[in-house]
């Protein structure tokens, strides 16, 4: 297999790796995409995925949220809106709170039944049609359900639909949990990838449709509760604008290493190389601070590393870390791992 046909391969992985939506926590197949990454990789440059962060962490936002975003709740870095519920076919929903960033956006609904829910493995509950829109207009977070639905009405081929719709750029997760009898939270936990989430000063949140997905005879069957929810929501001012603070190259113990870029936000850490041969997953990658604290892989909402073959054949690699801007320091170590076992560590400075 020639190296364009590797790459394209390649391409597509990370690709579905970005719009992947899961239900439940993510660890188990969020680990196994990366290492497929990785094995594709490794048939080119003998390269694999990356490190993974073992934290089993239940916070605000649902056990499927990073510990950089408890970070920043803990620094009082979210919005407790709690907004009036709204009723429609029987279900009652709100808002209580949510977070958003550059790089990450989190969100609770309560929902509340007019009759016992069940939830078990066998039947869970999820927002089918979940659509967040800012002032301007511009799309914050849709599900891939509700983006094909959307896409089917305009009746796009799929060529056109990659160039004239609006596809929400990042990978989710959602989770409901039982609270009571007939009550659930619904935790949103989401990426905002190579774009970023758009500044807001407003969110619009609407559904229409909630799921309950359950097994008779080992066959998937479904019940949607239609109805229609929609809220406003005021993004808080340290919200509403970038908190991306950026990081420039002071060294690299493999001098080929080029820094394409390294930024730090309120929720989570990221760094982008290339022209990294030989660069292979590794359990003991991390960043270090300058007080000699580590910080590991989010291997949660704000997504996962990957090394990857461009089309010339060097690699690239990326990454997202729970340091976040509330414990970081102006300078930081990268420590990353090659084929033979050697480390690589890559020293970055704040930029003024």
């Amino acid at each position: 297999m020639n190296n364009n046909k590797i790459y394209e391969k390649v391409k597509m992985k990370i690709a579905i790796s970005n719009s992947i939506e899961e239900d439940g926590t993510l660890k188990n197949n969020k680990k196994s995409i990366g290492k497929s990454i990785g094995i594709a990789a490794c048939i080119l440059l003998s390269t694999t995925g990356i490190a993974f962060a073992t934290t089993n962490l239940i916070n605000k936002f649902g056990a499927n949220s990073s510990v950089g975003v408890q970070t920043a709740v803990e620094n009082n870095y979210v919005s407790e809106v709690d907004t009036e519920y709204k009723t429609s076919n029987n279900i009652s929903a709100n808002i209580e709170s949510f977070l958003i960033d550059d790089n990450n956006f989190d969100l609770t609904i309560n929902l509340k039944f007019d009759q016992k829910i069940e939830m078990s493995e066998n039947s869970k509950y999820d927002i089918m049609d979940l659509k967040v829109v800012n002032e301007k207009g511009e799309k914050v977070f849709a599900t891939r359900e509700l983006e094909a639905e959307e896409v089917q009405e305009l009746n796009y081929t799929e060529k056109e639909a990659k160039k004239k719709y609006d596809y929400y750029d990042g990978s989710y997760s959602r989770v409901a949990e039982k609270i009571s009898d007939n009550e659930l939270k619904y935790y949103l936990t989401a990426t905002g990838f190579s774009k970023g989430f758009p500044k807001s000063k407003k969110l619009n949140v609407t559904f229409n449709k909630i799921r309950r997905r359950y097994f008779v005879n080992d066959k998937e069957k479904y019940t949607i509760y239609k109805g229609e929810w929609s809220y406003e929501i005021d993004v808080p001012t340290k919200m509403s604008k970038s908190n991306i603070i950026n990081y420039n190259l002071v060294s690299s113990s493999d001098e080929n290493y080029k820094l394409d870029r390294a930024t730090l936000s309120n929720t989570a850490f990221k760094i982008y190389l290339s022209n990294c041969n030989d660069l292979v997953w590794s359990d003991k990658v991390y960043v270090e601070t300058s007080d000699a604290k580590k910080f590991y892989p989010a291997n949660k909402s704000d997504g996962e590393g990957v090394v990857y073959p461009t089309e010339d054949g060097t690699l690239k690699y990326q990454n997202t870390f729970d340091l976040t801007s509330y414990n970081a320091t102006d300078n930081l170590k990268v420590h990353l791992f090659k084929s033979n076992g050697k480390e690589v560590i890559i020293e970055l400075k704040k930029e003024v």
